[in-house]
């Protein structure tokens, strides 16, 4: 389920032997002193500063295809703004078009090609979605370039029961992960790929993923850019029986994790690996909720399961023999080794392992995996699991799962009810650094309680026993400080990786959101604390920094009179 639209909250004990572990291997160490520092480039105040009047929800961008950068700020609103990225000021700004009477709205993150600028964006009319939209803005002319007439997205697939059709559904898809390009050999534009879930829980709603040909969205109109079409979940009827349809494992299967499908080259073309959302997983009817797919550029799409091994799937409870035989479908599972999810409500009592998933909403497709090239040759992705888990897959064979580490605890205790069990403990695309003796993933937690330590936990990939195996490496903060149990109580900005200063120090940076946001920069290497910066707004959850050379820009929130903005710092040597 999307969670772009709702509410954020902001505000278990450990066993001792866990506790032990996370003293040693965490890096928060407050004497020491911090060797960089950061002083605001702007705004120098709130009351200087350009705002918009609604939010930043996509995550901003620096366009370098200028003179000078320029950084392009996607506002909710509609409004597409460059600034001066150097003094924020207002350069130019562009309304994407929508039929009179009606609004547009920009949550995906757009994508740059060159000079051009990729919106994609939903129009409303009384607070009803009615059509989802692509436009492009030539950002050296500074306008809608015309020669790539507004898209206006439409579907229809056949039902998995070889009677009805699907469409596509505007008020019931949303639009939240950011669009991919992928170079195409003989093309001059390339392909595009746009991704839907839904915003909230109203029945019907699937997964679709559209692949875009440019040079005929250019060159034959509009209407034959859509070239192939995947839809995730192939139910015509989607009945449920409670209040909230992604508590039901019935369609489903949203495409909407803010980094978007994540496309990686292969030794001839590419592919996009595709995490879904809550809802239906049924191999014999074409079913892939709550899932991980590796897709073909295409978008024809192939489980490889074994015929035999899956006749008698079980959606409720597929077989590990099933699963494991799948070429490019991952469904997560618990290992040999990991404990029932058992939160404190007690809902999952009675519940297998999928169900609850889905009764908890905690999709799979929440977060986006980051593939991972290891010494030996191999490859692996590293894929977050909103029940606070990680999960280790063979990229070559996603039916191998190698790890599961569950790296945050489940929310809530029987005096510290969870104030917001539908946000997870896991929203994001792990950091990758690459810059030591083995791969370090970097992964934020969040846990909407008091009781629970969330933040940075950091990740080797080791190998045991011939096998890739997760390693503890730190956390931040300590677990045992009262930090851990204050900051990091709801979803947190994206992480993104720079390197800094002479000696080359690997930084991981992230927003804490609350009423005046907290910015981190921590040493990959050891955990260390490098920088904690207070923000003159919240900070933008799900929303990734840009750092460009020795400055780093954020989208923010005036939490006095809601208005959005961008926040940029210089990185110092102290």
């Amino acid at each position: 389920m999307n969670i772009a639209l709702k509410n954020f909250v902001v505000a278990v004990a450990i066993s001792s032997a866990v506790l032990a572990s996370y003293i040693a291997l965490s890096g928060f160490t407050p004497s020491t002193p911090k060797p960089y520092k950061l002083s605001r480039l702007f705004p120098e105040d709130t009351h200087t500063s350009v705002t918009f009047d609604e939010s930043i929800i996509a995550s901003p961008l620096l366009d370098i295809s200028q003179d000078r950068p320029f950084v392009i700020v996607p506002v909710s609103n509609g409004v597409v703004a460059a600034l001066d990225s150097e003094t924020g000021a207002l350069v130019w700004q562009v309304n994407v078009p929508a039929p009179k009477g009606q609004q547009a709205q920009i949550i995906s993150t757009p994508v740059i090609i060159g000079s051009k600028l990729v919106v994609l964006y939903q129009c409303l009319e009384k607070n009803i979605r009615v059509s989802h939209r692509l436009a492009i803005i030539d950002l050296d002319q500074r306008h809608l370039d015309n020669s790539f007439p507004v898209l206006v997205v439409s579907a229809e697939k056949p039902a998995a029961d070889g009677v009805s059709t699907i469409k596509f559904n505007p008020p019931t898809a949303f639009s939240h992960s950011a669009i991919k390009h992928a170079i195409k050999p003989d093309s001059k534009w390339g392909s595009l790929y746009i991704a839907f879930g839904n915003a909230g829980d109203t029945q019907p709603y699937h997964g679709w993923l559209f692949e875009i040909d440019m040079d005929a969205w250019q060159q034959q109109g509009a209407n034959q850019a859509i070239r192939n079409v995947l839809l995730t979940t192939s139910e015509a009827q989607c009945p449920v029986t409670v209040e909230y349809g992604n508590q039901e494992m019935i369609c489903g299967g949203g495409i909407w994790t803010p980094a978007g499908p994540q496309l990686y080259p292969t030794a001839d073309s590419f592919e996009l690996f595709v995490p879904t959302g809550n809802g239906q997983i049924d191999l014999a009817r074409g079913d892939y909720a709550n899932t991980l797919m590796r897709v073909q550029p295409n978008l024809q799409f192939d489980p490889g399961c074994d015929a035999q091994l899956c006749q008698n799937f079980y959606p409720q409870q597929p077989s590990n023999e099933c699963m494991a035989s799948c070429k490019n479908l991952f469904i997560p599972r618990l290992s040999e080794w990991s404990s029932p999810l058992k939160p404190a409500n007690g809902e999952c009592d009675h519940k297998t392992f999928w169900e609850c998933l889905a009764w908890m909403d905690y999709d799979l497709g929440a977060s986006a995996p980051v593939k991972v090239d290891l010494k030996n040759g191999h490859s692996v992705l590293v894929q977050p699991g909103k029940e606070g888990a990680v999960y280790l897959i063979d990229a070559e064979h996603l039916g191998t799962q190698y790890d599961r580490l569950q790296i945050a605890d489940v929310c809530g205790t029987p005096d510290d009810i969870c104030k917001a069990g539908w946000m997870g403990m896991t929203v994001t695309q792990p950091a990758l650094s690459i810059a030591g003796t083995e791969p370090v993933v970097v992964i934020p937690t969040f846990i909407p309680d008091t009781t629970h330590p969330a933040g940075l936990v950091a990740l080797k990939i080791i190998e045991e026993n011939g096998k890739p195996k997760f390693k503890r490496f730190w956390q931040f903060p300590n677990p045992t400080s009262d930090k851990a149990v204050q900051a990091f109580r709801s979803h947190p900005s994206l992480p993104v990786i720079s390197t800094l200063g002479k000696n080359g120090d690997e930084v991981v940076w992230v927003v804490d959101i609350a009423t005046f946001g907290t910015l981190y920069g921590i040493r990959v290497k050891d955990g260390a604390l490098m920088v904690e910066q207070s923000l003159l707004g919240t900070g933008r959850p799900l929303s990734a920094p840009i750092v460009y050379g020795n400055t780093l820009y954020l989208a923010s929130i005036m939490p006095n009179t809601g208005k959005a903005m961008i926040e940029a710092y210089r990185i110092e040597l102290q």
